[in-house]
């Protein structure tokens, strides 16, 4: 009878060995992937990787910018165009303006004595206004010329 129940014990045990050995071969696979993921994980966190990270991270972000900035200039470029056309249309237009506000801000302000203090702000402010339509006069003519001469 120990023969037979030694026999039979054996081809009871083989199955439980073979998932056993199973089971470690698959311990071991997942083991050598983990490890694999870890090594992968260490690489992808060295300095010299974060530092490549980061330069291209920053040449993006260099390259957005400059992209941003042409075409903040070409935006600005195209309205200085269109402002030009306006003011070879009709060049006259922006100093009537900017005479008409400096004639109302010297409507507002109180008449009074020549030896005053509001009369020399008025005389002042006046004299400015002035000045600045004679700038903006010179400075369209000056646009005007140059449009003429692209032209």
């Amino acid at each position: 009878m120990n023969t037979t129940g030694e026999t039979k014990g054996r081809r009871e045990a083989q199955p439980e060995r073979e998932r056993i050995e199973r089971a470690e071969r698959g311990i071991e696979s997942a083991r050598s992937a983990i490890t694999d993921d870890l090594h992968a994980l260490g690489e992808k966190f060295t300095p010299e990787h974060l530092k490549g990270e980061a330069k291209e991270l920053a040449r993006s972000a260099v390259g957005s910018a400059r992209e941003a900035v042409s075409h903040g200039v070409q935006h600005t470029i195209e309205l200085a165009h269109q402002q030009a056309d306006r003011a070879k249309q009709n060049p006259l237009a922006l100093f009537g303006a900017a005479l008409l506000a400096g004639l109302g801000i010297g409507l507002l302000l109180p008449a009074s004595d020549s030896g005053s203090r509001a009369s020399k702000v008025t005389r002042r402010l006046r004299e400015s206004v002035q000045g600045a339509a004679s700038e903006v006069k010179g400075a369209l003519q000056e646009g005007k010329e140059e449009i003429m001469r692209q032209t």
